[in-house]
């Protein structure tokens, strides 16, 4: 049962979910671009598109929730800062080399920017009254986790996919570093 907020308490969640629906667009928007550039690459292919398939959902229903609420998306100003930083992004993307790695070390980057505002978020809607944002929310952040270490997991072997071909390396150390790094979060 849906319990009713007040006017000023719906504004400060809707002015939240505007920005996550922001953010979560903008780290989808990076990895949809790496689904098409690594069509090629088995390996890591398959991760990427679920990373963005969630991440279309995420901001589907963010928007769902915004207009329940009886709020709008984002605003004309905030929509023209956003392009400029899509556009920064896409410069340092063309000036640094094509490594995946890096690609991947960023989008890790984004989804933990991402978890850390979904926690925001929950705390925002539970302190205002609105238990179905903030379940929607809890939601999100469980499977923004889960993507966080996923990729996490992926680095150590596109470390050495992109060094590769720079020096001769150890075969060993892809498992050994994804040994390390699932035993630091255990």
């Amino acid at each position: 049962m849906a319990t009713m907020i007040s006017d000023k308490k719906k504004e400060i969640v809707t002015k939240y979910l505007a920005d996550m629906i922001g953010l979560e667009g903008h780290i989808y928007q990076a990895v949809d671009k790496q689904v098409k550039e690594t069509m090629d690459e088995r390996d890591l292919n398959p991760q990427l598109m679920r990373t963005r398939d969630i991440l279309e959902r995420h901001t589907q229903n963010l928007r769902s929730r915004l207009e329940a609420l009886g709020g709008k998306p984002t605003s004309p100003l905030k929509e023209a800062g956003a392009s400029v930083l899509g556009v920064a992004a896409g410069v340092i993307d063309k000036i640094r080399s094509e490594e995946l790695s890096k690609d991947l070390r960023d989008d890790y980057t984004a989804l933990n920017l991402s978890a850390i505002s979904y926690v925001m978020l929950i705390t925002t809607s539970l302190a205002c009254g609105d238990r179905e944002t903030a379940e929607l929310c809890k939601a999100n952040l469980n499977e923004n986790a889960q993507l966080v270490k996923d990729l996490g997991g992926l680095v150590p072997y596109t470390v050495v996919r992109d060094l590769s071909d720079l020096t001769d390396l150890d075969p060993n150390a892809v498992q050994e570093a994804k040994q390390i790094y699932v035993e630091a979060w255990q």
